[in-house]
């Protein structure tokens, strides 16, 4: 066989090879597209998961925000929410590509229906009736069961799209190194028959497809930066050019979805971290946390001197702020401190990509502006922090590390964080506001000191809530009746804040005016339970009543629904004092029970709020057992002791109001 046959059969031959080789890579491209495809339907549901959980959060944040407060602007969020999740819901259901997601996504549209109508609608509208139970520990519990399962489906929905997705690329991997092991056998033969002639088969056909394959297996490894050379002739060519074509599609959809799954991570750490706390300075040192330095390098929050002072809302937007949080990646940045007054102008967001082209910032900020650009400062974005349609503050995001300036879609993003925190925020100094009025209200009315009788001592404290909580309707008070003699009282009325303490105020003005009577402590919450059925509405308090009389060393006691009282003997013994618990006041046609028990000459009796003994974290009946065994022992200084008890026994921070009165009888009475 001549030269030229054996030329043309090893050109067929290799053509062959060559044919199959590009059949199986292109096999490959095809698959790693639909594969591509089937990730970018999965990022799909993915972030639809997200958005259906981020209506749960705007429900329970509005649901929640309108129980504690009343306030019906809660609502908005809340009715958003409400109306959208079923279609929300029913989308991820079409969007999930396989049956045990749908079956999940089924679950969590049922689920999120059920919280809707079968708990966050009657809890809402018992909350507007004025229903105590909306705001009792049954219906949060029930809540927070409700919330918590869904936010388990959530999870194990997001798990499993992810483990789906790895499965994908898996799969994706397998096929492409199938490809170039195909490939690679391919290119081998033709290796052999291309030795046999000249050189320039060898450079022309063997080194291009030798190289296409190390590129192939790059690719199939993940190492989307790798291009072919597109130097080559006719088919070698059009390979390289796929390749590229190929490298570069996946290489842009990788980092779409990669900043597309970056931007829903920021938005959903967002509505999570955000507004934790009722408090205003503690919010926007949450944002700049979220903020930094996973979307800007430096963070300044300013909220409105007249937010802050609590005064009426803005007439202009030419107003004053403070800062009250700074953090970035670096220290001591040209950035005015936090406590500075800041000329608060920002009525809309500014966007301003690079710092170093714009006259009018740097006209704007003179001085400060060179100071800005030669930290590094380079871009920036300026939201304002809104509420109720009032300006409350705004918020700078700067870039000096970052060498990438903000883009518009950041910008959306900004604003909505931003209004999110502006939300909080707005929440928190409401808030503060009522919190204050309250707690002003409740300490105006506590006695400030007492003028007990002879042979009797006395000690009281009284610790208001922490800011995650209302302050209560928790009081005590003492009234001498004769020397020797003093009726001793500790009630709680249920419900918080400015209600409460209100009712606080008539419960003991009226316990005053009876005690004055000298009625057996049966009688007087008898009629105490009466003037509080005719207050407005269904209110509900308890209260321990007692008249103790060291001349006659006796005490007289009687409760409704109050804790026990604990009594310790001059030896030192501690023990709770069995008496009928009682009803509490308010319902109307309870008789109560007087007791009486012996108090020898150095008795101490404690009376006590719930807020003492009651935690979240600890059994009831391991706290009162806590409260026995501080109480053990001789105490020569009440208050000390008093001391004593709200440093062991107080939840730190306070979960409720605590009231605690501590009275000894004496043995020096008047005659």
């Amino acid at each position: 066989m001549g030269l030229v046959p054996l030329t043309a059969v090893a050109g067929g031959l290799l053509a062959l090879l060559i044919g199959l080789a590009f059949m199986m890579l292109l096999w490959t491209i095809i698959g790693l597209g639909e594969s591509t495809a089937a990730d970018r339907h999965a990022q799909t549901a993915l972030a639809q998961a997200r958005t259906v959980e981020g209506l749960i959060v705007d429900l329970e944040t509005g649901q929640r925000g309108f129980v504690i407060t009343g306030e019906k602007q809660f609502l908005e969020p809340w009715q958003t929410a409400r109306t959208t999740f079923s279609g929300q819901a029913q989308r991820l259901v079409r969007l999930s590509t396989t049956a045990g997601q749908k079956t999940l996504a089924q679950q969590i549209r049922q689920a999120g229906e059920s919280l809707i109508h079968d708990y966050s609608i009657p809890l809402v509208a018992a909350a507007s009736r004025g229903d105590p139970r909306a705001r009792g520990v049954e219906a949060t519990l029930e809540g927070k069961r409700r919330v918590d399962a869904l936010r388990k489906q959530f999870d194990r929905y997001d798990s499993t799209q992810a483990a789906l997705i790895t499965a994908r690329e898996s799969a994706a991997d397998d096929d492409a190194r199938e490809a170039v092991v195909a490939a690679s056998i391919g290119l081998a033969g033709s290796m052999l028959l291309i030795a046999t002639f000249a050189g320039y088969v060898v450079r022309a056909v063997v080194w291009p497809v030798r190289k296409a394959a190390g590129v192939a297996s790059r690719l199939a490894g993940g190492d989307l930066s790798v291009r072919m050379p597109e130097t080559g002739r006719g088919e070698i060519g059009q390979l390289g050019t796929a390749f590229n074509t190929m490298a570069c599609s996946l290489e842009e959809s990788r980092e779409q979805a990669r900043h597309a799954h970056e931007r829903l991570g920021l938005l959903y750490e967002a509505s999570v971290v955000i507004g934790t706390t009722l408090d205003a300075k503690q919010t926007a040192q949450e944002l700049v946390r979220v903020l930094v330095p996973r979307f800007a390098d430096f963070v300044t929050v300013d909220l409105a001197l007249p937010v802050l002072l609590v005064d009426e809302p803005l007439a202009d937007h030419g107003a004053w702020a403070r800062r009250v949080a700074l953090g970035g990646v670096r220290d001591a940045p040209p950035l005015e401190p936090v406590g500075s007054q800041i000329a608060l102008a920002t009525a809309s967001a500014t966007f301003v990509p690079d710092l170093r082209t714009s006259s009018v910032w740097q006209a704007h900020h003179g001085h400060q502006a060179r100071r800005l650009l030669d930290y590094g400062m380079h871009s920036l974005i300026t939201a304002p922090l809104y509420s109720r349609r009032t300006l409350l503050g705004a918020v700078g995001l700067w870039r000096a590390e970052n060498p990438s300036p903000f883009a518009e879609d950041e910008l959306s993003d900004a604003e909505e964080i931003a209004a999110k925190a502006a939300v909080a925020i707005d929440n928190a100094l409401r808030y503060a506001r009522e919190h204050d009025t309250a707690l002003t209200l409740q300490r105006s009315m506590l006695p400030r000191s007492f003028n007990p009788p002879g042979g009797i001592e006395i000690a009281h404290r009284y610790l208001p809530a922490s800011e995650a909580s209302e302050v209560g309707g928790d009081w005590y008070d003492v009234a001498a009746m004769t020397p020797g003699k003093a009726a001793l009282a500790i009630g709680d009325v249920m419900g918080h804040g400015i209600p409460a303490a209100a009712v606080m105020g008539q419960m003991r003005s009226t316990l005053r005016a009876l005690v004055r009577l000298d009625l057996p402590p049966d009688q007087l919450l008898h009629h105490l339970d009466q003037t509080m059925q005719d207050l407005d509405g269904p209110i509900l308090a308890t209260c321990l009543y007692g008249v103790c009389d060291a001349a006659a060393n006796r005490c007289r006691l009687a409760r409704a629904g109050h804790p026990p009282p604990a009594l310790i003997t001059p030896d030192g013994t501690a023990r709770l004092v069995d008496l009928p618990t009682g009803a509490p006041l308010g319902i109307g046609g309870i008789s109560y029970t007087t007791t009486e028990i012996p108090v020898v000459p150095g008795t101490v009796l404690v009376l006590y709020t719930d807020g003492l003994v009651e935690a979240r974290e600890h059994d009831l009946d391991e706290r009162l057992e806590e409260l026995t065994r501080l109480l053990a022992g001789t105490h020569p200084s009440l208050d000390e002791l008093a001391d004593t008890l709200i440093d062991r026994l107080a939840p730190t921070p306070a979960q409720d109001d605590i009231a605690l009165l501590i009275a000894r009888v004496g043995t020096s009475i008047p005659r």
